[in-house]
């Protein structure tokens, strides 16, 4: 009894610790919904509908001369399992970072497991969309993969052995460079790259990825801000290796701000393969307070496109979820 007091003891110490020390951040979401597609029962899914439940911690140290170091570590959750989720290599506990980097006037450089350059401009030239439609769109397209097996296994999401430069603003631009090494027989060298820039109210995009030996995708977009309207468009061209011809992707969407608390959004996408596959997603949220939100969506497919986050068959999807974060 008096071990087991002790090592409680001690960890209650290392927490504080932890707590108290300058520059670190604990920061998380809770992702939880109900989900149905039209050929499966109602379903908990705690993979994350609308957005994906997260732990993460960071943290910054003021070096001087202009210099900061940090850290990122971040792992994906299931809160149906409690097991982790929503992440690059199978199996970690900090599955979509664990990274350091280095900044100053000269921009950053990170090493370890970060996000794509690709997905990052693929999101933010989204209108409101949740994991229910940018991950099926994304797979449609062929720009998500499996990346190797266990440790090795990406999606093309969150890189594992990679190396990435990021400018500082140019004027409103940025652009980073991200390159990762081959891991033992799986051959997935990734390379990818991304140009970002806002001109007031409008944000254009384009970004480069390849896996050595499984696909090359550029994407291009954008999106514009009008008062309480957001209008946004992206086209994908993807040269996937499995394909006997490339496979060209748009998507266009928009989502109306009604007040404060409420935003409804529409987003359609389609493929240019032999039987196109098409996504049509109409998604409404509605915040509680700063950091709790509702939101319920509804995904109507065709040709066996991917119809929700969690239903893998191709039919139409709908479901009604909470966020929290912290």
């Amino acid at each position: 009894m008096k071990k087991t007091q002790f090592a409680l003891a001690a960890l209650a110490l290392v927490a504080s610790t932890a707590a108290l020390a300058d520059g670190v951040t604990v920061y998380g979401a809770i992702d939880a919904s109900l989900a149905k597609g039209s050929s499966s029962e109602t379903a908990f899914s705690g993979a994350g509908q609308m957005g994906t439940s997260v732990f993460g911690l960071k943290g910054s140290e003021d070096l001087g001369g202009g210099l900061t170091a940090g850290f990122n570590l971040e792992g994906g959750l299931n809160v149906g399992n409690g097991s982790t989720d929503n992440g690059g290599p199978s199996g970690s506990i900090f599955d979509r970072a664990a990274n350091v980097s280095l900044s100053g006037g000269f921009g950053s450089i990170t090493g370890g497991l970060q996000l794509s350059p690709f997905i990052l401009s693929y999101v933010t030239s989204l209108g409101l969309a949740g994991n229910n439609f940018l991950v099926p769109t994304l797979v449609n397209a062929g720009a998500a993969d499996g990346g190797g097996t266990g440790a090795n296994a990406t999606g093309g999401f969150f890189i594992p052995n990679a190396m990435s430069y990021t400018s500082p603003d140019l004027g409103g631009a940025t652009f980073s460079l991200l390159t990762a090494t081959a891991n033992g027989a799986d051959n997935n060298k990734y390379t990818g790259a991304n140009v970002r820039a806002n001109f007031g109210d409008l944000y254009l995009t384009v970004a480069y990825a390849e896996r050595t030996n499984s696909y090359k995708n550029t994407v291009v977009g954008g999106a514009y801000t009008l008062g309480a309207v957001k209008v946004a468009a992206s086209y994908i061209m993807g040269n996937p290796a499995a394909s006997t011809k490339d496979i060209n992707t748009y998507t266009v969407g928009a989502s109306y701000a009604i007040d404060a608390a409420n935003t409804v959004g529409v987003n359609y996408s389609r493929n240019d393969a032999t039987n196109a596959a098409t996504i049509t997603n109409v998604t409404a949220s509605h915040a509680l307070s700063k950091s709790t939100s509702l939101y319920a969506f509804y995904n109507n497919t065709s040709n066996s496109a991917l119809s929700s986050y969690y239903n893998t068959s191709g039919d139409n999807a709908y479901g009604i979820g909470i966020t929290k974060n912290f």
